[in-house]
């Protein structure tokens, strides 16, 4: 069979996705890039905010009008259709298997047989390989699911509590990634710095991966605040690959908020972390994410939020509109704040954010940074410092008269910069 695959939501779906193209292309079918070329289309559907689910919802939509259009099957899993299968199943009656949260095993025999499987979350898989694509970097899961009880998210109830992978599994899978020539492994979970298995700890696998021998980054996101520990940030401090670059979802600065919310409210102690942290690796990167919108979040709240950001100076910053997820904590708290005034807000931390980030790209110029070269456009070549995370953070782009490799490390000297992203000259 000919199939074509999307991919919706995070990045953690992505690696589920390269190891389920390999698995099909080992049974002899054929992963193809058109969607006209296509025997069976498979989606890998979103379900964390409102606008994921809706963009999930529209992109099987299409697919099922498709179908009017061509013979072609659809197979629709992940989480959207992990949280409302019976309604899915109900409403589009057209899509040909729908499943949940499983392996890529599991889903390639789905594709095969045309079923369904309506059961409880299977988030974690065995390597069986992965499709080497055109990237110079690949995420890599070391863990699904989350035993944190935060009162917005639906993770817990879409994917279950926190299943580990096998410590070995993963080293197999980042030894193969890096033999076939990635030059960034980017480690994912919902909860990294909760890995452990069998005796070994977030800790023990930085250091074992660390040791892998080749010219690689490694790059570390989704750490839960009170994960970030001082043995952690010395591991990362005394690495030879770990990346100084810290992505710590923080979710407000309000201790009103933060309890609310189901999070630590000592927001002092974050401060301190990032001080320390700050201290051992003055280079050191931090990106974070912040919610507006919450749930009686008062403009004194959203205040003291915008005056921590100004205080920290954070790198990178997220911002997200609250999602009223019906079957979280947050669902039933009142009063609710107005769209309105949440998307006011967002634009207003967005604006503050602008103005740091320029403030810190200025200071750039004229600064030497290793450059991981992903691709060509509009006559110049771009690429990554350890500063960025890919899909998510800014871009340094490279004019050159002289051929530069894609996938290889460079010396770039910044030149000039905006908002976001930078210009620099080979060195």
């Amino acid at each position: 069979m000919k199939i074509w695959i999307d991919v919706l939501g995070c990045p953690k779906n992505e690696a589920d996705s390269e190891s389920l193209e390999a698995i099909l292309v080992n049974k002899g079918h054929e992963i193809v890039k058109d969607l006209e070329d296509a025997d069976v289309a498979v989606i890998n559907t979103c379900a964390f905010v409102s606008d994921a689910k809706k963009e999930s919802v529209d992109e099987i939509l299409d697919l099922v009008n498709y179908k009017n259009q061509k013979d072609i099957k659809v197979v629709v899993h992940g989480c959207l259709t992990q949280r409302y299968f019976k309604e899915i199943r109900k409403e589009i009656g057209e899509i040909d298997a729908i499943l949940g949260v499983v392996p890529p095993l599991r889903i390639a025999q789905a594709i095969e047989d045309l079923e369904d499987f309506n059961g409880p979350p299977q988030p974690v898989y065995e390597f069986l390989g992965r499709i080497i694509g055109e990237k110079p970097y690949a995420y890599v899961k070391i863990g699904d699911g989350c035993d944190r009880k935060c009162a917005f998210c639906a993770i817990p109830s879409i994917k279950g509590p926190l299943k580990n992978r096998g410590y070995d599994d993963i080293l197999e899978e980042i030894n193969f990634l890096v033999r076939n020539g990635k030059k960034e492994i980017i480690l994912v979970s919902q909860d990294s710095t909760s890995y452990a298995y069998k005796g070994k700890n977030f800790i023990d696998l930085l250091k074992a991966i660390d040791d892998i021998e080749g010219d690689f980054w490694i790059r570390l996101l989704y750490l839960y605040p009170d994960g970030v520990n001082e043995d952690l940030v010395m591991t990362v401090a005394n690495s030879k690959k770990i990346l100084h670059y810290f992505d710590i979802p923080l979710q407000h600065a309000s201790a009103k908020i933060l309890k609310l919310m189901r999070r630590n409210p000592d927001i002092e102690s974050v401060k301190r972390k990032i001080s320390f942290i700050r201290s051992k690796m003055p280079d050191a990167i931090f990106r974070t994410a912040f919610i507006v919108g919450f749930p009686q979040e008062e403009e004194a709240d959203f205040e003291e939020l915008l005056q921590f950001i100004d205080e920290m100076k954070f790198d990178r910053v997220g911002a997200f509109v609250y999602s009223d997820e019906e079957g979280t904590e947050s669902y039933t708290l009142n009063p609710k704040v107005k769209k309105s005034v949440a998307r006011l807000r967002f634009d207003r931390l967005l604006e503050r954010q602008q103005e740091i980030s320029l403030e810190r790209n200025r200071k750039l110029v004229g600064m030497n940074f290793k450059t991981l070269v992903e691709g060509f456009e509009n006559g110049m070549y771009f690429g990554r410092t350890y500063m960025d995370a890919p899909e998510i953070d800014g871009l340094v782009y490279i004019p050159s008269s002289k051929p530069v490799k894609i996938g290889s490390f460079v010396n770039v000297k910044v030149k000039s910069f905006e908002f976001y992203d930078l210009e620099g000259d080979l060195q």
